[in-house]
């Protein structure tokens, strides 16, 4: 983003519109386009005036890090959210999900592009892809329907993964100990 001149569109965009915002009430980074990322990381580099090169320099890095941050952050919530919409919940309404590795950028055409077009063109062809969706085995703990008392805590608990958490929680526990 850096290399393709995001801190040129921040730089533009900041004297076009976000001056007047700041300078009437302040800016509000919770709506609209300034929830992007990118505007709160750089706000103190674009409106700080008056100061020496290597002290905007300074700001310029600090925004460079947050900015590595928060991209970090969101594709780490993106996949968790990938995997817990599609990955956790097979059934006949939910998509295929492919992993591609993007590990290697040298490598992008033959790891991600390639199997990316292969899977596409499948799909709009209304084909299977060659290669295999991503699976996460099932839990044998993953039965939503079945349901256990329990009598150390004189309580219903419903579904595999709730009784699972349930004997691990502090409370249970704590029950289980007083008997």
């Amino acid at each position: 983003m850096l290399e393709m001149g995001l801190i040129q569109e921040l730089q533009d965009f900041h004297k076009r519109y976000n001056e007047k915002m700041i300078a009437q009430s302040g800016q509000d980074y919770q709506h609209g386009i300034f929830q992007s990322i990118g505007f709160k990381e750089f706000h103190e580099y674009l409106v700080t005036k008056d100061i020496t090169p290597g002290q905007t320099n300074i700001l310029l890095q600090k925004g460079i890090e947050a900015l590595r941050q928060r991209t970090q952050k969101y594709a780490k919530k993106q996949n968790k959210w990938v995997k817990n919409r599609f990955l956790k919940r097979p059934g006949r309404n939910v998509p295929r999900v492919y992993g591609l590795d993007a590990t290697d950028i040298s490598a992008w055409d033959k790891n991600v592009l390639s199997p990316a077009i292969q899977i596409v063109s499948s799909f709009l062809q209304d084909q299977l892809p060659d290669m295999k969706p991503m699976d996460i085995a099932s839990d044998s703990n993953e039965s939503k329907r079945t349901s256990r008392l329990c009598d150390f805590c004189d309580r219903i608990i419903i579904g595999g993964r709730e009784w699972a958490a349930h004997t691990k929680s502090k409370s249970h526990l704590h029950h289980v100990k007083k008997m």
